[in-house]
């Protein structure tokens, strides 16, 4: 029953893990509709970006993040040995804690891997981050502008959000074992009594 438990498990821990990529997957690729390749290389030059312009980008960017059950959506481009914001969604708890990003806003905890994607061939990479928003599960798609300005399409969810859909299961299935052996109880006991009964 334990090995069972386990092997159920692992299946059920690579289902969601599948799941949840394809929605960053289907996430990031949604903000390639918002962004085009005159605004990356705009921001590549530091050049201003239109205020209200961005507040509508921004607020496109979230409904593709609650469209596709992600945290976060956002485009970065490199810089220097970092990466900065071009666009980026944000939720409400963002506000109340001072963390919403803005047009150029440095990302100090860019990661190695976030770094080496701006390069990558792969058609996507993957990251699991840790930051002043939380812990993530991230996706990051590599694109290039006609004139060769790398960007990276990218999109977060919870990491605990893996853990608590294997916990739910787990509750879920630890319950259906239950009935099913409180179920199977007389009759094996009745089994067991007939068994007896002729020896």
């Amino acid at each position: 029953m334990v090995v069972f438990i386990f092997i159920k498990l692992y299946i059920q821990k690579n289902i969601i893990s599948e799941n949840i990529d394809l929605r960053l997957r289907s996430a990031a690729g949604s903000v390639q509709l918002i962004v085009n390749d005159s605004m990356i290389d705009a921001a590549q030059s530091k050049k201003p970006f239109d205020l209200v312009g961005h507040d509508d980008m921004r607020n496109t960017a979230n409904s593709i993040a609650k469209i596709h059950k992600v945290i976060y959506v956002y485009v970065m481009i490199e810089s220097g040995d970092s990466a900065l914001f071009v666009i980026s969604s944000y939720v409400d708890t963002d506000i109340t804690s001072d963390l919403v990003t803005n047009y150029l806003d440095y990302y100090e905890e860019a990661t190695p891997v976030m770094k080496r994607a701006f390069g990558s061939t792969e058609p996507e990479v993957f990251d699991i981050t840790n930051d002043m928003w939380g812990s993530f599960r991230s996706i990051y798609v590599p694109r290039k502008t006609k004139s060769g300005t790398p960007y990276l399409l990218c999109a977060d969810v919870k990491v605990s959000e893996v853990f608590d859909y294997q916990l739910h299961y787990l509750v879920e299935f630890a319950f259906s074992a239950m009935f099913f052996i409180l179920i199977m109880l007389p009759i094996l006991l009745k089994l067991r009594k007939g068994y007896l009964s002729k020896n």
